[in-house]
């Protein structure tokens, strides 16, 4: 098993909404993972399961209600505003993440003044150059603004931001959602490149054709729960857990958040959380689920 540069234990995260009538919202329950240095970890599941609440617990957006993550072996709240230095994130959309009154080079150089790094001129634009080249732009792009930029370059330029500071980690959620075809693929070819310069990647994404092209292991999530984690050829062959085998037979419809807060939650606060969708489902499901080891696959299922 090669070197964690990340691992989360046990995360838990509620959410209260409402001013009257307050309602609990379970955002994750008991979700641990380890991300290997130089590979790249995708989270899959549909709209609301967790993915994003996850990622921003990572980066300190949010704080845990329960566990703790670790970044080369030290809590991440152990590290003062360095910790930017090791994690950088890429977002949705990449159009509402630039400042369009900046231009490209003030964009990408931004993340150097925040962290109080001083270069000299020739340096700083040597720099963002660089960036610019990783992420598959080159230098005619420095002067001009986000307006003028299609949704595929100015994601690169996200991309390119991100890189400045030469991050352990890359944390991208849902990089692609907002691009086409073929701005994905182009995207797609992006990150396995950085990747293999020796960036770790976190994906966040229900696109399962790119988190099978590009991630090395694989999280499936339902409900704010783990449900199944390993190789991700291994998982998408051979799915085990009955919502990864749904997911991958594209026979999920989407649903929003809203949808999914209006489901019926599970029998019991140690019942199976996908007891109401699940065709394999057993009474003593309701009671409890075991989370099971098997060949370097972890499953979260009462059928194995």
């Amino acid at each position: 098993m090669s070197e964690a540069i990340l691992k989360a234990q046990n995360l838990a995260k509620t959410f209260s909404t409402g001013f009257i009538k307050k309602r609990t919202t379970i955002a994750l329950s008991n979700v641990s993972f380890t991300i290997p240095k130089g590979k790249i970890f995708a989270l899959v599941g549909e709209s609301g399961s967790g993915k994003t609440t996850t990622a921003k617990l990572i980066l300190r957006l949010e704080k845990p209600d329960l566990g703790k993550i670790m970044l080369f072996d030290k809590d991440i709240y152990s590290y003062g505003k360095e910790y930017a230095k090791h994690v950088c994130a890429i977002f949705q959309d990449p159009r509402s993440s630039l400042n369009p009154r900046m231009n490209v080079f003030e964009i990408v150089s931004e993340p150097l003044k925040i962290q109080g790094i001083s270069l000299s001129k020739t340096e700083l634009k040597e720099l963002v150059i660089k960036s610019l080249l990783a992420s598959g732009l080159d230098e005619s792009f420095l002067s001009k603004k986000p307006t003028s930029l299609s949704g595929g370059q100015s994601q690169r330029v996200a991309i390119a931001r991100a890189l400045i500071l030469n991050p352990s980690l890359l944390i991208a959620d849902e990089p692609t959602a907002s691009l086409d075809a073929s701005h994905r693929a182009m995207i797609i070819e992006t990150f396995k490149a950085i990747n293999s310069q020796g960036t770790s990647i976190f994906l966040i994404t229900h696109d399962l054709k790119s988190a099978l092209k590009i991630a090395n292991l694989v999280g499936i999530m339902f409900m704010g729960h783990l449900v199944e984690l390993g190789p991700i050829e291994d998982v998408f062959k051979q799915p085990l857990h009955p919502y990864t085998i749904e997911l991958l037979s594209s026979a999920l419809q989407k649903r929003t958040q809203e949808n999914l807060q209006e489901e019926p939650s599970k029998p019991s606060s140690q019942g199976c959380v996908f007891f109401h969708r699940c065709k394999q489902r057993q009474s003593h499901c309701q009671e409890g689920v075991r989370e099971v080891s098997l060949n370097g696959r972890r499953v979260l299922c009462n059928l194995y």
